[in-house]
């Protein structure tokens, strides 16, 4: 058993994290936009609001953990977090890294090709490990996982950064990766970077492995055999995708073969998001609601296509319990 800090400020013992949802969003925001503009934000205290609301709610479905996986890129808004988790009984844990599908933002590029010349050498390494060891600037809460992001573009010389740094930092303080793919292609060729870095794979966990198209199960099935951890996590968005029914069926097989110790599952819900209209958002109401999905839906087809209640457990939650607890290197 681990301490594992939480948006509250303080540290939980890992026997509490119970069932976890190590994919989800609280509020997804380009916080620039709404420092500039905050009609795009619209009314803060409304938000977490909601947000709030969608928690207690996921509680009463048995939601006890929610990682929130928002990060610098994509919005991470730490006073949002804060007013959110002071209102809910369900452990919300912080993540670390940047979010990129391809560039780094100017101030990093540059301090990239004047690393030689710099007497001050901050670069995401040293901010991902502040933010795990000392805090996220002047909140006192400790970020508990390191993120990053591969996609459509593949390794690009900015995600390749990130890669490097994601890998020192978990290195350094022993924090448990979990990554944005575009499927398990991508997925392969995060691993690829995080072995050259020396990076534990027991400690990471690729994201969105249900996007990969066709049957996948070959290229996922590497990941597994490397001693990670695979998540399907998009189930918020399986309809507008069109694969279901196909996330369902890898999930079922991959327990059939064995792996339910290797599988994470979630839906990659946004409490809020600014990303998208809103107007586009209630075009397309969500069939359940904010993380309740894989409970009221998904988990009753997996026991109605053969998945036990001990499988159910260990990927709800044994295996995130299992990922914050194997600290084979380093620490928080």
């Amino acid at each position: 058993m681990v301490e594992v800090p939480t948006a509250r400020g303080d540290v939980i013992d890992s026997s509490q994290l119970g069932y976890t949802l190590m994919v989800e969003n609280l509020f997804n925001l380009n916080t620039e936009v709404n420092l500039n503009w905050p009609e795009t934000l619209g009314d803060p205290d409304k938000r977490v609001d909601d947000v709030v609301t969608a928690l207690e709610n996921a509680r009463a479905h048995g939601v006890d953990t929610l990682v929130d996986r928002t990060i610098p890129g994509i919005g991470r808004n730490m006073q949002l977090i804060q007013q959110t988790a002071a209102r809910t009984k369900v452990n919300i844990l912080v993540t670390t890294g940047f979010y990129t599908w391809r560039d780094l933002p100017l101030m990093f590029e540059f301090r990239e090709a004047m690393k030689p010349f710099l007497e001050d050498k901050r670069s995401f390494e040293y901010y991902f490990t502040k933010d795990i060891e000392e805090g996220i600037g002047d909140t006192g809460v400790r970020a508990a996982i390191l993120k990053v992001a591969t996609d459509k573009h593949g390794v690009t010389d900015g995600v390749r950064i990130l890669l490097e740094a994601t890998a020192r930092a978990h290195r350094r303080t022993g924090a448990p990766i979990g990554t944005h793919t575009d499927g398990a292609a991508t997925a392969l060729l995060q691993m690829e970077a995080f072995q050259k870095e020396g990076v534990d794979l027991s400690r990471v966990y690729f994201g969105h492995v249900c996007r990969t198209p066709g049957n996948g199960l070959e290229e996922i099935q590497k990941l597994i055999d490397a001693g990670a951890t695979v998540s399907f996590d998009m189930l918020s968005l399986a309809d507008q995708l069109g694969n279901r029914e196909s996330r369902l069926n890898r999930v079922v097989e991959l327990c059939r073969l064995g792996h339910a110790d290797q599988i994470l599952l979630s839906q990659d819900d946004q409490g809020f998001t600014d990303l998208t209209p809103e107007i586009d958002q209630k075009k397309r109401p969500r069939p359940f609601p904010l993380w309740c999905e894989l409970a009221q839906d998904f988990l009753p087809r997996l026991r109605e296509n053969g998945v036990t209640e001990e499988q159910i457990n260990q990927m709800v939650v044994g295996n995130p319990r299992r990922i914050f607890e194997s600290r084979a290197l380093g620490g928080y």
